[in-house]
């Protein structure tokens, strides 16, 4: 059976939804793909580099569309819609925060088609990089406690609707970068 790399991440993922991330393994790739060890290897020096695949490749799909700076005519819109995009991909795969928490973007340069809507807002680079940074974080620690909560039910929860939740904290947070944002002219 000859498989390309993606066939492997997408493979993977499903994988991911079979058995959990600490049931993840190449081993168990290569038995699902009936492919040897080496055959992996070809395209993932480690587990490690067929994780930071997956989460990339996990969100690419639903991002795509959103990372075209002609759809980001409002910058805070954008921000928003990317959070809600990133929170529900994440949790329609089995310990998908999880597996994107412990990632690394597979370019050195991933965040600069993410700031463009926000230079082109007036932010600096480096206040445009906080802002994505500050957005994405807490639209990862939501998406974990949200898996986590529901994988644990002895945990407490004080009656929260992890939704609404999520976009009280997104509102604030964006309400306080439209707050420092530049003043446009």
């Amino acid at each position: 059976m000859v498989v390309r790399r993606d066939g492997y991440v997408r493979a993977a993922l499903e994988l991911l939804d079979e058995v959990g991330l600490d049931g993840l393994s190449l081993r168990k790739l290569g038995d699902k793909l009936g492919v040897q060890g080496p055959a992996l290897y070809t395209h993932f020096k480690s587990k490690q580099a067929l994780l930071d695949q997956m989460a990339e490749t996990m969100l690419d799909d639903e991002l795509s569309l959103l990372d075209d700076p002609e759809s980001a005519d409002d910058w805070a819109e954008w921000l928003a819609r990317r959070a809600r995009t990133i929170r529900r991909t994440l949790l329609s795969y089995r310990d998908g925060a999880r597996l994107h928490a412990g990632s690394r973007p597979t370019e050195q340069s991933a965040m600069t088609p993410l700031i463009k809507p926000l230079l082109a807002a007036g932010f600096s680079e480096v206040d445009s990089t906080y802002a994505i940074l500050a957005i994405s974080r807490y639209t990862l620690g939501c998406a974990i406690d949200e898996q986590q909560y529901a994988e644990d039910e002895s945990l407490i929860d004080h009656d929260e609707d992890p939704a609404d939740s999520f976009e009280y904290g997104l509102s604030s947070l964006i309400a306080g970068l439209k707050a420092a944002a530049p003043r446009q002219r």
